[in-house]
Formats: C-alpha cells, sequence, structure tokens
C-alpha cells in the first residue's frame, strides 16, 4: 500500500509541475520586427542637417511581451537599426569607404490595445529606453568617426530617448499573428561637454515595420 500511495504522490507530483511549467509562460509573447528607418530633424553641424548625413536604413527589433490584460502589454525589446552615411559631411578620412549611422536600442514599452478579441487589433505604444549611437567606418563595428568640433572624441554615445506609435496586429495562426507599426523616437542626443558643441543637438526618426508575434498560449 506505501508503494502505492507513494507512485500515485510520484504522478500527482509530477503532473502538478508539467501544468506548472505549461502555463509558467501563457502570459508571455514574443515579437520579432524588420523594418525600414529615416531621420526626421536635427543637426549634424554648423553647415550639415542630419537628414544631410544619413540616408534610408533598416533595422530589426526583438521583444518579449507580457500581458497585462487583454488590452494592455508591457514590451521589452533590443533593436539595431543601420543607415548609410553620405554627403560632404563625412570626415576626410572616411570618404572613400562605406561608413555608418548605427544605433541599437534597450526599450520598455506599453502597448494599448484599442479593440480586443477581433481579426484585426489597431493599438498604441509608447514608451522609452536608452540608444547607444555611432558614426563609424562598419555596419556592426570599425572605426569611430572624430566628433565635428572634437575630433579628439569619437562620434558616439548612449543617449536617453522616447518613442510613441500606431499599429495593428492581425490574426495568422492560433499563436501567431501579424504586425504592421509605425513609431517615433526622439533621442536627447545634443551633449555640448561630449561634442564641444552645441550645433550637434537633438535627432529623431521614423521607423516603419512589420513583423509576426508568437504567443505561447493561443491569443
Amino acid at each position: 500500500m506505501s508503494v502505492r500511495l507513494a507512485l500515485l504522490a510520484a504522478v500527482c507530483l509530477g503532473s502538478t509541475s508539467e501544468l506548472g511549467a505549461s502555463g509558467l509562460f501563457d502570459n508571455f509573447s514574443v515579437r520579432v520586427s524588420p523594418g525600414i528607418i529615416f531621420n526626421l530633424g536635427g543637426r549634424y553641424s554648423d553647415y550639415f542637417k542630419f537628414k544631410d548625413i544619413v540616408s534610408l536604413g533598416g533595422g530589426l527589433n526583438l521583444g518579449l511581451r507580457y500581458e497585462v490584460s487583454k488590452n494592455v502589454y508591457l514590451e521589452a525589446a533590443y533593436g539595431y537599426s543601420v543607415m548609410g552615411a553620405k554627403g560632404g559631411g563625412i570626415p576626410f578620412l572616411f570618404r572613400h569607404d562605406n561608413s555608418y549611422f548605427d544605433m541599437a536600442s534597450v526599450t520598455l514599452n506599453a502597448s494599448l490595445y484599442l479593440k480586443s478579441g477581433y481579426p484585426i487589433e489597431p493599438y498604441l505604444t509608447l514608451g522609452g529606453g536608452i540608444y547607444p549611437f555611432y558614426f563609424r567606418s562598419g555596419m556592426f563595428g570599425g572605426q569611430v568617426w572624430p566628433a565635428p568640433a572634437k575630433p579628439q572624441t569619437g562620434l558616439h554615445d548612449t543617449t536617453p530617448g522616447a518613442n510613441v506609435g500606431l499599429g495593428a496586429e492581425a490574426n495568422v495562426m492560433l499563436n501567431l499573428t501579424a504586425t504592421f507599426e509605425v513609431r517615433y523616437t526622439y533621442l536627447f542626443s545634443r551633449n555640448p561637454e561630449r561634442f564641444g558643441t552645441d550645433d550637434f543637438t537633438q535627432m529623431d526618426f521614423l521607423g516603419i515595420s512589420v513583423g509576426v508575434i508568437y504567443y505561447f498560449r493561443r491569443k
């Protein structure tokens, strides 16, 4: 009898553990969203605007989402965008090589779904984070440009930023949805102490992305 009870207890504990494990990620989902990005405003120097220096670029965002309620989600995300450099503002030593503006992002966003339970669900998103950026000779590394007014300093920094966006999510499969999103990002990149000038100002961007979201539990 004691052996049977022990076996029954083991089965019950195993079942409970399996149920706990299966429900552990029920409120989580993962987003993958590639897209394009372009500069809207800001100045690189007294002579050049940012849009004179950088061209249309592309990037990828990876996010882990948590369902607070049917209409509210929190998302922690990492992103990386690359924009080609152009124009006479490129330092002389870099003019004969491909140069880039590289921007990473580590953000936390809240998304409010205006409708829930429909085939297409529009949403608003708002958040912020930190944005390391570089002007340099490679997409993912390379030699960093000198700052326009302080050549001994590399033209890179890690700055806070804020973003706001509008998007829509559409059902594709039981655990998979597709997304379309337009997001505005503002960087507090002005740093006279680091770059030696007020002419390097705040900058802002507009990103357009499509992607997929995988839900660990059926949406």
